[in-house]
């Protein structure tokens, strides 16, 4: 036992003493593995370092060019030489037959050669010392292509690119049918093709500055239909069965034959998924019911009967209402579902036509629950007969003001309800007042009509809103009582403050225009009182010589008017109680006078005698 323990314990020293001694061979070729590595990696720095001093390292090209053991000035050189020759070839761009040509100044190209070649340079220079082995090494092994620094009108680039665009991009078209002279047929679907704008827009940017190739073919991407020619198959298929045969519309005695190049417009084409898990769409032919209702109406117009709206009829201050009348026509919207069924029916193929009837836009107890029932006021103004564009301007806006109505609670606006005054409307060119002067404008007159309407409105003891007096002072007018109006200017507005609607109604003849309302009198009583004129200002005179007339004569072509202001004061009573006062004040600026003076010099007689005898003397001595 002994004997073994002692050999065991033997044994262990020998494995401890071999184990050893392995390491220590091992930390040798360890440690002269890695002195012969670093000696080999010191050199090969040391040597690369020598070989690229000053110069840029092996392996590198800029774009196509091989810069590699060139120093910057060498590779600047050989660069310039390059790429002088390649910047004057044109890029050019095609697809299919077309194709464009671009050169660089186009673009305003600029290349950065010193740039460039610094970037060349600076590869293995920068970064910490692994790192630009790294790069020397891979340099080494595998060109390194350097991108040329350039600059370009990026937004020319892009306004090009969708020139491009206008010429290659085509929607895609999807299969449908046609239908002309009453026969169907498939017209064929079209692939879409659209130019990738932001590939082209990349491309056209690397080859500008190209050395190698400058020809681009232009990235497209294809857009597919989503109607196929298959997938219209069963729409033909109904098409042809609705057009099969003409269709016969009747209405008591009438009838009406619809052909089948008549069905054929009548039929709208939609897009349908027939199946829904892969999105297949199909096209589907139905009957239009936008375009049958219209159809059915404009056939059947004769039969159709239009309703009657209650009227009011004015005569004098009272107010007749003329009762509506019921319409009837042809039920459009009763046929579709009829005509729909019997298209997909053998012959004959007939369809009997109801009607419907159609009630008025107003009734006759709608009019009469309106309240407009008697005048509740009246107000004429005058004018001379004499302008005659003036006199067609008051009658064509009297026209268009006359049976407007005003509801309960609601604002009158006279330039919202009349409109533009313009010469397409029928307004001739008559004096208007503009800055203070009397020129002719189209639409002048229209201030005599809101002028009586204005009064009108006042005597009748509605709430005015707004209303602007003339620039200067008009004596055919009641004294601070008129209204002036313009489009896009002063407008003349009123409430209606009752319960009842309002009726306005206008009559002209060729020197007066009278104006009344109508609706509900509601007892009302309205007293005005004017203060004097007051503030009056004088008016200047402008003088403008004239040729024609004699020497010191003078003719006053327009007259001035003095400037003034005047307050008028309203007290409006409704069953004897004041609902309002009102106070309407103007002032009126002068108006310049314009007086034309005479310049023309007089001839002497007994100078224009002699002038005349040595006319004659010398007319005579030259006829001889």
């Amino acid at each position: 036992m002994k004997f073994m323990i002692g050999n065991l314990k033997s044994n262990k020293f020998n494995l401890d003493f071999l184990r050893e001694m392995l390491d220590k061979e091992s930390r040798k070729r360890v440690f002269a593995f890695c002195a012969i590595f670093f000696m080999l990696f010191f050199t090969f720095v040391l040597n690369d370092s020598l070989t690229a001093l000053g110069r840029i390292h092996p392996g590198i090209r800029i774009t196509d060019v091989d810069v590699g053991g060139l120093t910057p000035g060498q590779a600047s050189s050989r660069l310039t030489a390059r790429l002088r020759p390649a910047l004057k070839k044109p890029v050019q761009i095609s697809y299919l037959e077309n194709s464009w040509q671009v050169t660089p100044d186009q673009f305003n190209t600029k290349v950065s050669i010193p740039k460039s070649v610094a970037r060349a340079y600076a590869v293995g220079r920068e970064g910490g010392l692994i790192f630009r082995v790294q790069q020397r090494l891979a340099c080494r092994l595998k060109a390194r292509k350097i991108v040329l620094v350039y600059s370009a009108d990026y937004k020319s680039i892009s306004n090009f690119v969708n020139t491009i665009a206008e010429t290659i991009d085509r929607n895609p078209v999807d299969a449908g049918i046609k239908i002309e002279d009453g026969k169907a047929s498939i017209t064929p679907s079209q692939i879409g093709i659209k130019l990738d704008k932001p590939e082209a827009f990349a491309l056209i940017k690397t080859k500008l500055v190209s050395f190698a190739s400058r020809n681009i073919e232009a990235p497209v991407t294809i857009m597919p239909v989503e109607i196929t020619e298959e997938n219209t198959r069963d729409a033909l298929k109904a098409v042809n069965e609705m057009m099969n045969s003409p269709v016969t519309l009747k209405y008591a005695e009438t009838n009406w034959l619809v052909d089948p190049e008549d069905i054929g417009g009548l039929i709208e084409f939609r897009k349908t998924s027939s199946n829904k898990a892969k999105k297949v769409l199909q096209l589907r032919a139905e009957l239009d019911p936008e375009k049958v209702k219209p159809y059915v109406n404009e056939l059947a117009k004769n039969v159709n009967v239009e309703p009657q709206s209650a009227e009011f009829h004015v005569d004098g201050e009272a107010v007749d209402i003329i009762p509506s009348k019921n319409g009837v026509k042809i039920d459009a919207d009763a046929a579709f579902p009829k005509i729909k069924k019997v298209l997909f029916s053998n012959p004959p193929r007939e369809v009997l036509l109801t009607t419907r009837t159609v009630a008025p836009e107003r009734t006759t107890e709608e009019a009469k629950a309106m309240g407009i029932k008697e005048r509740v006021s009246v107000f004429t103004t005058s004018y001379s007969a004499g302008n005659i564009p003036r006199v067609n301007n008051i009658h064509l806006l009297s026209k268009d003001l006359d049976g407007t109505i005003i509801a309960p609670g609601k604002i009158f606006s006279f330039n919202d309800t009349i409109g533009p005054r313009t010469a397409e409307k029928g307004y001739k060119e008559a004096p208007t007042i503009v800055q203070g002067e009397l020129v002719p404008s189209v639409g002048g007159g229209v201030c005599q009509v809101a002028t009586t309407l204005f009064n009108a409105v006042f005597f009748a003891g509605y709430p005015v809103t707004g209303r602007q007096n003339h620039s200067f002072y008009i004596d055919h007018y009641p004294a601070g009582r008129d209204a002036t109006v313009s489009w896009g200017g002063p407008d003349f507005k009123f409430k209606n403050d009752t319960e009842a609607y309002l009726l306005i109604k206008t009559w002209c003849s060729s020197s007066t225009v009278t104006i009344g309302i109508y609706s509900t009198d509601y007892e009302s009583d309205v007293s005005s009182e004017a203060t004097d004129f007051t503030n009056f200002q004088p008016f200047a005179t402008k003088t403008t010589d004239d040729a024609n007339l004699p020497k010191g004569q003078q003719v006053t072509e327009s007259g001035g008017i003095e400037g003034r202001d005047i307050t008028v004061f309203r007290t409006v009573k409704r069953n004897g109680k004041v609902v309002r006062k009102d106070k309407f004040f103007s002032r009126y600026k002068p108006k310049q006078a314009v007086v034309r003076l005479g310049t023309k010099e007089e001839v002497p007689v007994d100078q224009a005698q002699t002038d005349g005898t040595q006319a004659t003397q010398d007319t005579t001595a030259t006829v001889n």
